[in-house]
């Protein structure tokens, strides 16, 4: 098993063409680069994939024009650069595991959202959400989250976006006015529905949760600076909180009670926590202070399935993989120019073969379909045209390699082989004599029942004359 951390910059400003803007898909636990993207940049939160291996895509939205770009896997260079409505400050992929069926989601500068069906390229939805920028959109069991610079975080149903019926009327599910600056990033939890909860951060150094079906404030959680990035544990054991002064604080949402010694949760019913100084770093990780830069913000972060991990990306390009129980760096990947913007995290297979995929496999489908400007009408729903492949490529099938099936059975019998001074050797009896030895023994066994039971009668027979002869003695 293998973790990959794909990550991208905002890029140099001052690089016009875009030339030192690049993006890497490498290994987390070894040194291996799979893939690097060139003039790849974005916003934060402004880049999406598809997946990884073989015909998944990347799409890009520029954060200085109103265009995307689409990397096929496998090309360092975009295949397609589709323009846009509007500029598009971050995007978010949402996939229907019943049809199969995905939609790109993107919030734009002027605070609208807009939904595109990626199968068709057609725009289902394009709704006034924010009164300034989108800074991030996420998805999850059914709901669609977008948090602003205007301090706001709305949440719609996925499939009022999506329905043309509902499209026009739709309103928002929820809508969260807590904090006071702009929303920086969020975290929503995968339980049950019922038990949706929503972490949000903001400039204005809070931390907040939100019970999503209720739509109450549960817990405010104050941190000593401003929070620009938000990750959570798998378990939702902890929250790690990247802070503009290069810290990242450990926010646990358990502790054990000191009197009982029982876990409680931190925080609830409204309540408000706050964090306090941590002069000697229990729950505080400073890798990114290393470098004696005094302006330095953790712009990303993210955690591995085992929550043994965390990924950390600054506003100098530098990125981190940092083990969180000794809060020392395991790893540091090839920086990038301009800060970090995204980081997505995938696990797979250590020797999945679609990982080394040609790019130039004629049979891939090296293209989204052009994503529209303008809404879909009745007439474009009922001229439904979708761009899908049935069944999968799979490339010509390995032939038996006699060989390598000897070296396996080899490896495996290993496992079978005894190296301790323990003799496991099992002899076999056959059927006859086992019976024949245990006929012996039971003539044995009643033997010495017989034995055993005439030694008793003497014992009792001589008890009575005893105590015939002690009753008379008493009665003289």
């Amino acid at each position: 098993m293998d973790e990959l951390v794909f990550y991208g910059s905002q890029g140099d400003p001052s690089d016009k063409q875009h030339s030192n803007s690049f993006a890497y898909l490498s290994s987390i636990h070894t040194s291996k680069q799979y893939l690097q993207y060139r003039q790849c940049y974005s916003g934060r939160n402004g880049a999406v994939l598809t997946g990884i291996g073989h015909e998944s895509k990347l799409i890009v939205a520029s954060n200085d024009r109103a265009t995307i770009q689409v990397y096929l896997y496998g090309k360092e260079s975009p295949e397609q650069r589709i323009p846009l409505p509007e500029q598009l400050t971050c995007l978010e992929i949402c996939n229907d595991s019943d049809t199969s069926s995905s939609w790109l989601i993107g919030g734009a500068k002027s605070g609208r959202i807009y939904v595109w069906e990626l199968d068709s390229g057609l725009l289902l939805a394009a709704k006034e959400c924010h009164y300034q920028s989108v800074t991030v959109v996420k998805y999850s069991k059914g709901f669609v989250f977008s948090g602003g610079a205007d301090s706001r975080i709305v949440v719609w149903k996925i499939l009022d976006l999506v329905t043309s019926e509902a499209t026009s009327a739709s309103k928002p599910f929820a809508i969260f006015t807590d904090h006071i600056l702009p929303v920086t990033d969020l975290v929503i939890t995968n339980g049950l529905v019922s038990d949706l909860r929503l972490y949000s951060s903001s400039r204005d150094c809070t931390v907040r949760c939100h019970n999503v079906v209720s739509k109450t404030l549960t817990s405010t959680y104050v941190l000593p600076a401003e929070v620009e990035s938000l990750a959570a544990d798998p378990a939702y054991r902890a929250l790690y909180v990247g802070l503009n002064n290069g810290v990242i604080r450990i926010l646990s949402l358990y502790r054990a009670n000191p009197k009982t010694h029982i876990l409680e949760a931190v925080g609830g019913s409204g309540s408000i926590v706050t964090l306090k100084p941590d002069p000697e770093l229990k729950e505080s990780i400073i890798c990114h202070q290393q470098d004696g830069v005094a302006d330095i913000s953790i712009t990303k972060l993210q955690v591995t399935f085992d929550g043994t991990t965390l990924v950390s990306g600054d506003s100098k390009g530098n990125l981190f993989t940092i083990d969180i129980a000794t809060k020392q760096i395991q790893q540091k990947l090839k920086s990038l120019v301009g800060a970090i913007s995204q980081i997505l995290l995938f696990y797979t297979k250590a020797d999945n073969k679609e990982l080394e995929t040609q790019a130039n496999d004629k049979n891939v489908v090296r293209t989204i379909p052009t994503l529209k400007r303008v809404v879909a009408e009745a007439r474009d729903i009922q001229n439904h045209e979708i761009q899908k492949r049935l069944g999968s490529v799979q490339s010509a099938q390995k032939e038996f390699d006699v060989p390598e099936f000897i070296d396996r059975v080899k490896s495996q019998q290993r496992l079978f082989t005894n190296f301790s001074e323990v003799d496991s050797t099992v002899e076999r009896v056959s059927g006859a004599g086992s019976k024949s030895e245990l006929s012996d023994k039971v003539n044995q066994l009643e033997i010495q029942l017989e034995q055993m039971g005439s030694a008793y009668a003497n014992l009792q027979a001589k008890y009575e004359e005893l105590y015939k002869e002690h009753a008379s003695l008493l009665n003289r």
